[in-house]
C-alpha cells in the first residue's frame, strides 16, 4: 500500500501510543487460510446515500438472521474482511462497508469522527433493511466505532465482538506512568500529533473520538467479546527503555480488561502468536466466536 510522508509519520506515531486508531492496515493472509477471490462469493453491492454528500458503499453476503456487520480500523477497506467470509457467508447474512473516504465510498463534508461513523452505519443498515438483530464485529479503530453504535442504537444489537482496538484512556494512562526519559519520549510524539486546522482523516478526529466515548451511554446485556493480541510488543518502537516497555505492556492489558468489563459477563480472548490485525493472521481467532454468537442467538429463538 502506497503512504506518502503524512500517513508514514501517522503510522509511527500510532505505534507509540499502542495500537491507537491510527494504524494503517495491511492484509497478510495465512498460508493456512488463503483469500478466497471475492468474486466466488454471491454478493449483492450497493451504493447507499447517508446523508450530506455522504455515498457508502457496501456488500452484502449470505441470507437470514442475524446480520454480522464488520467494521474495519482506519483506512482499512471492506476487502480487509474478505479472509474470513468464506467461514460466514453458509451461516447468516454479512454487511461490509467502505466508510467515506475509503475505497469508492463518497466523503462528504461532515466531521469524521466516532458518532458520526455510527450515525452513518445505523442509516446505511436501516436502508438496506438487513435482518436485525446485529452481531457487530469492529477491528482497530472499528471498535470505537461500534461501541458508540452499540450505545446509540442497543436495540438492533444481539452480539458485540471486540478485536485489537485502543481504551480511550490510553495516552492518559501511559503519560501517568512514564518517567525520565521514557515520558520525554513520548511527550515529544504526542506533541506532533495534535489536531491540525484543517482535519482530513478519521486520525485527526481522534481525540474528539475519544471524548464522545467516556461521555457515551452503558451498553446493553448482550452476548460480547474482547479479542487481544498476546503480543503487545510489536506495537512498542525502541524508543523506550525495557522497564518501560515492561510497564506499557502490562498497560495495555490492563485497559483491554477494561474493555471486556464494558458488559458484565463479557468474555475475554487472547490471541497468541500473532500481533494486530488478528483475523488476517488467524482467523479462526475471529471466525469461531462469531459462528458461536450466530448459533447461540439461534438457540435462543428457538426457545421462545
Amino acid at each position: 500500500m502506497h503512504r506518502n510522508k503524512r500517513s508514514l509519520k501517522i503510522s509511527f506515531m500510532a505505534s507509540v501510543i499502542l495500537l491507537a486508531a491510527i494504524l494503517t492496515l495491511r492484509a497478510q493472509v495465512n498460508d493456512q487460510y488463503m483469500r478466497v477471490s471475492e468474486n466466488s462469493f454471491k454478493k449483492t453491492e450497493k451504493m447507499i446515500d447517508v446523508g450530506s454528500e455522504r455515498i457508502l458503499n457496501c456488500k452484502i453476503y449470505g441470507q437470514g438472521s442475524p446480520t454480522v456487520v464488520l467494521v474495519s480500523g482506519f483506512n482499512a477497506p471492506q476487502s480487509y474482511w474478505d479472509g474470513i467470509l468464506p467461514f460466514l457467508l453458509d451461516k447468516a447474512t454479512v454487511v461490509t462497508y467502505d466508510r467515506p473516504g475509503i475505497g469508492r465510498s463518497i466523503k462528504g463534508s461532515l466531521p469524521l469522527h466516532g458518532v458520526q461513523s455510527a450515525k452513518d452505519l445505523h442509516a446505511l443498515l436501516e436502508k438496506i433493511d438487513v435482518p436485525k438483530p446485529y452481531i457487530v464485529v469492529g477491528h482497530s479503530l472499528g471498535v470505537s466505532i461500534v461501541r458508540l453504535f452499540v450505545s446509540m442504537y442497543l436495540e438492533n444489537v444481539g452480539g458485540l465482538i471486540l478485536e485489537d482496538g485502543a481504551h480511550e484512556s490510553l495516552l492518559d494512562e501511559q503519560l501517568k506512568i512514564l518517567k525520565g526519559k521514557d515520558l520525554q519520549a513520548l511527550q515529544e510524539a504526542v506533541s506532533k500529533m495534535s489536531r491540525p486546522g484543517n482535519p482530513q482523516n478519521e486520525a485527526d478526529f481522534r481525540e474528539e473520538t475519544n471524548e464522545q466515548l467516556r461521555k457515551s451511554g452503558p451498553l446493553p446485556h448482550i452476548p460480547f467479546v474482547v479479542i487481544t493480541s498476546g503480543d503487545r510488543s510489536k506495537a512498542l518502537p525502541p524508543i523506550f527503555s525495557e522497564q518501560a516497555r515492561q510497564d506499557l505492556i502490562k498497560l495495555g492489558m490492563d485497559l483491554q480488561q477494561r474493555l471486556v468489563d464494558l458488559i458484565p459477563g463479557g468474555k475475554h480472548i487472547i490471541a497468541e502468536g500473532v500481533g494486530h490485525n488478528i483475523h488476517v493472521e488467524k482467523p479462526e481467532m475471529l471466525v469461531n466466536p462469531i459462528v458461536e454468537m450466530i448459533n447461540g442467538m439461534r438457540s435462543m429463538k428457538k426457545s421462545f
